[in-house]
């Protein structure tokens, strides 16, 4: 089938979800030229070493460009709390310059990775992509402005935007300071899993394979010029399932489960913190006929 948006520019293509993602859009024919500041673990691809906020260097790059993903982010809990200036000036004010930059080269798609974090502790669970936005982190409220920046662009332009809503995206190669790397390097060195009060936190864990699944069915939809679709898989685990799960998978361990006060050496405080998160699919099943479907359990044992 002859792609319609057949050549990709790519940024944040050194990170854990595009080392995933790449692969997949290359099987599908596409060609990609990734930018990031890092080599990318990926072939078959142009990589050029930049900052995608360097306008002199992209504003060449994106004239033979039919569409952007634009994944390049300051991501993880820890690193945006004790960083929010940085978290603006690249997560917002660089994406949204990035993203006029595309309108003047006429790009027909982008892409854009937004967060489960733009619900923030909406009482709506499971969330809808149309209902109510209730960000707590800086992260998240990023994440919402640039969704809204290309809600009117996608008006005002000929450029189509797709937009996913990542749900706790894990799998192999994925950065240490996230909660699932982190368990699983702990429970192979014999070290206690850390909870967080009780550790009853829902989170809906999906596999990254799922998710980059997920993100090119969007992309090949082409039916609106503007459209926002929950990626994540629907099944709920506390934070105390995941942990004794890794626990199982590595039989071995002699780690036990650890319980740590909010806002204690360093932990951040409980109000920063999401009882249950939880997405609505419905819409990817139906727009997309998409469903996450590697259980926690299938996707903990693909890392190890």
């Amino acid at each position: 089938m002859k792609k319609k948006h057949k050549n990709i520019l790519l940024t944040g293509g050194a990170g854990f979800l595009a080392t995933h993602l790449v692969p997949d859009l290359i099987k599908e024919g596409y060609n990609v030229t990734i930018v990031d500041r890092y080599e990318p673990n990926v072939r078959n691809v142009k990589f050029v070493e930049a900052d995608f906020s360097n306008e002199l260097v992209m504003k060449p790059l994106l004239e033979d460009v039919d569409a952007v993903f634009h994944l390049a982010a300051v991501v993880g809990v820890d690193k945006c709390r004790l960083n929010p200036e940085k978290v603006i000036k690249i997560n917002y004010s660089a994406t949204k310059n990035f993203i006029d930059l595309c309108v003047k080269a006429n790009i027909k798609k982008f892409m854009f990775t937004s967060s489960s974090e733009v619900y923030g502790n909406s009482p709506d669970v499971p969330y809808k992509e149309n209902g109510h936005l209730e960000p707590i982190s800086t992260y998240g409220k990023t994440k919402v402005l640039i969704e809204k920046y290309l809600e009117k662009v996608s008006k005002e332009s000929n450029m189509r935007v797709g937009i996913v809503r990542l749900f706790n995206v894990y799998g192999p190669h994925q950065r240490k300071h996230f909660v699932v790397p982190i368990f699983v390097d702990l429970a192979l060195q014999g070290d206690n899993l850390p909870l967080l009060g009780d550790g009853n936190q829902i989170r809906c864990f999906t596999y990254v394979k799922d998710a980059t699944e997920g993100i090119v069915k969007l992309f090949e939809y082409d039916k609106s010029t503007y459209e926002i679709i929950n990626i994540g898989r629907r099944y709920e685990s506390t934070m105390n399932d995941l942990a004794q799960l890794i626990l199982k998978c590595i039989p071995t361990s002699k780690s036990k489960l650890e319980y740590k006060q909010y806002g204690r050496n360093g932990i951040r405080e409980s109000d920063l913190e999401i009882k249950r998160r939880v997405p609505s699919v419905d819409k990817a099943k139906m727009l997309l006929g998409f469903e996450a479907k590697t259980s926690l359990e299938e996707g903990i044992k693909a890392i190890l």
